[in-house]
């Protein structure tokens, strides 16, 4: 995968450190700790708005995803 956009986070002392805890443990660094967490999340919003988006015809739909 090639990372086209590069996001900055700010985080707590204490959200930094337990990242790193996890970075750490699982052999993983936090850029895919980061990249995990918001495909995680996108694909949850995703599902949870699939029903409301289901009676949205396609241009309607690629307008609410572009949004």
């Amino acid at each position: 995968m090639s990372a086209k956009h590069r996001v900055t986070v700010n985080l707590e002392e204490a959200e930094y450190e337990a990242l790193q805890r996890i970075a750490e443990g699982t052999d993983r660094s936090l850029a895919w700790l980061g990249r995990k967490a918001i495909c995680d999340f996108i694909e949850g919003r995703e599902r949870a708005d699939a029903p409301l988006l289901a009676g949205l015809g396609n241009a309607e739909r690629a307008r609410q995803s572009a949004q």
